[in-house]
């Protein structure tokens, strides 16, 4: 019997039927070396591809790194940071329908390990590195997020996160022109300088980090859009406004805009100051 998908996670789980005897004289298949952001090569971190497992996409580029017989393991050196792989599992009796995204944090100076962990019925793939003796997964954790992760990573820390976490929350972002104030729930509120008109609705933010993330703005009236109405619709399609925040360093974030048609290329430059209240302690 063939393999059939039964669901996803966080890390693809597949049905299982069986489990292919890997070749005990494996030699690697040197990949060579994927840097297309050019990083100085003392920086590039090892990945090894185990074998039955092949990888067709690197942060959407295509790189094809399988065999036709899928029976060797495959080393690459490529640069630190989060990374999106796709990743497929076929080992002539199993295997997976369609390439899995796994997405893994890498960090100079360590080794990893693309592999997949038989759970009962199910294979799961991994992502993972050996420290001291032990094995610690790669996959990636937004608790794991640090300012050093990019602009996107600075962007989520001390522009949505704030409003995330508090119901108190506040984050203001100032330009010439005008002011977009986020709150809690997915709220923001805009005013332009220019003619006082003040605009409000439901924001999301998508966290591709290959991307650089966007920003999707709809304008609704509050009271009858509830950020779970407005998450569970196509919000990515009716939204007027979409924004990547091409920088952020924590008190300046500058936006691109992909929509409306009349905003594309545009760039804009908003000071970022957060007017979350600080808890008062009573001793």
């Amino acid at each position: 019997m063939k393999s059939k998908v039964v669901g996803l996670t966080a890390f693809a789980v597949f049905a299982l039927a069986g489990v292919a005897t890997l070749c005990s004289c494996d030699v690697p298949v040197d990949r060579g070396v994927f840097n297309p952001s050019g990083v100085a090569s003392d920086k590039l971190v090892t990945v090894k591809i185990s074998p039955n497992m092949a990888v067709s996409k690197v942060d959407n580029q295509p790189v094809n790194w399988t065999r036709p017989d899928n029976n060797y393991s495959q080393t690459v050196r490529m640069p630190p940071g989060i990374h999106v792989f796709e990743v497929s599992y076929n080992d002539s009796v199993n295997w997976t329908l369609n390439p899995i995204s796994a997405v893994a944090k890498l960090t100079s100076g360590n080794v990893y390990t693309i592999s997949h962990v038989i759970n009962g019925q199910s294979i799961s793939i991994q992502i993972s590195t050996r420290k001291n003796g032990v094995e610690e997964s790669a996959l990636f954790n937004m608790n794991s997020l640090s300012e050093e992760d990019g602009p996107l990573a600075v962007y989520v820390l001390r522009v949505f996160n704030p409003t995330l976490m508090s119901p108190a929350g506040r984050v203001l972002l100032s330009s010439y022109d005008e002011d977009i104030l986020f709150e809690h729930d997915l709220v923001y509120r805009k005013t332009d300088k220019k003619t006082g008109k003040k605009t409000e609705g439901r924001y999301a933010i998508e966290m591709d980090f290959t991307m650089g993330g966007r920003v999707y703005f709809l304008e609704a009236d509050l009271s009858a859009l509830s950020s779970e109405a407005f998450l569970e619709m196509d919000f990515r399609q009716e939204a007027e406004i979409i924004a990547v925040p091409v920088l952020c360093d924590g008190k300046t974030v500058t936006y691109r805009y992909s929509r409306p048609e009349s905003f594309v290329d545009r760039v804009d430059v908003y000071t970022v100051t957060d007017l979350t209240p600080v808890p008062v302690t009573v001793d």
